[in-house]
C-alpha cells in the first residue's frame, strides 16, 4: 500500500477543485459555515466578557474611592496631616486634639466642621485603619491593582502609616492577647506601595 507523500492532503485543500466540491456539497458547506460562525461567537464572546470584567473592575474602583472620601475621612486626614492627634493609652483608650497653633487651621477646622477635643479609635478603625486593610487585603485578591491602589491612597496612608500617634495606638492593640496581628494588610499595603515611591535624588552640585 502506496503512503501518501508528506504534504499531500495539504496540497488537496489547497486546491481549487477541493473547494469548488465542498462549497457545491450542502452538507459540507453548511457544517463549514456553522463551524465559522461558532468562532466568531466564541470571539465575540471573550471580547465582550474581557469587555464586562474591566467595566466591572472600574466600577468596584470607583465606588470604593467613593466610599472611602467621606466628610468623616477628610476630617480624620486633616488631622492626621497636620499631626493634631494625640493617643491616650488609657483604660478606655482615645486620641485628643490637639490645641490649634498654624495660622490659618482655625479656617480649616471650621470648613472641616471638626467639633469637640477628642476621637474615638473607634471611628480612627472604622473610617481610616480599617478601609485600608480592606485595600491591602483587595489587593492581594487582585481585585485592584498595584497601580490603582497607589494612584488612590498612597498619599494618605503614607500620612497614616507615618504618623507616631496611629503608630503608637496600632502597638498599643497589638499588645492584646489574640491581636498581635492586627493592621498587618495595612503594614504590608503600606510596604508595598512604597517601593513605587519615586526615589529621591540629590540634585548634582554644578562644578567649581
Amino acid at each position: 500500500m502506496r503512503v501518501p507523500e508528506q504534504g499531500y492532503y495539504f496540497d488537496i485543500m489547497l486546491s481549487r477543485c477541493f473547494w469548488e466540491r465542498s462549497l457545491s456539497d450542502p452538507a459540507v458547506f453548511w457544517t463549514m459555515a456553522a463551524v465559522a460562525l461558532t468562532a466568531a461567537l466564541v470571539f465575540v464572546a471573550w471580547r465582550e466578557l474581557g469587555n464586562l470584567a474591566r467595566t466591572s473592575r472600574a466600577d468596584f474602583i470607583f465606588r470604593l474611592k467613593n466610599d472611602f472620601f467621606t466628610e468623616d475621612a477628610r476630617r480624620l486626614l486633616f488631622l492626621v496631616d497636620e499631626n493634631l492627634l494625640e493617643f491616650q493609652d488609657s483604660e478606655i483608650p482615645y486620641f485628643t486634639i490637639r490645641k490649634v497653633n498654624k495660622p490659618g487651621l482655625h479656617a480649616r477646622f471650621e470648613e472641616l466642621e471638626v467639633k469637640g477635643t477628642t476621637v474615638s479609635t473607634y471611628v480612627v478603625d472604622d473610617v481610616l485603619l480599617g478601609p485600608f486593610e480592606d485595600v491591602g487585603v483587595f489587593l492581594v485578591e487582585k481585585l485592584i491593582t498595584e497601580k490603582h491602589a497607589y494612584e488612590m491612597f498612597y498619599t494618605y496612608l503614607k500620612s497614616c502609616w507615618e504618623n507616631p500617634e496611629i503608630q503608637k495606638y496600632i502597638q498599643s492593640v497589638r499588645r492584646q492577647p489574640h491581636d498581635s496581628d492586627i493592621y498587618s494588610s495595612f503594614d504590608d499595603l503600606y510596604r508595598r506601595l512604597r517601593k513605587r515611591e519615586p526615589s529621591k535624588v540629590a540634585p548634582l552640585r554644578p562644578e567649581s
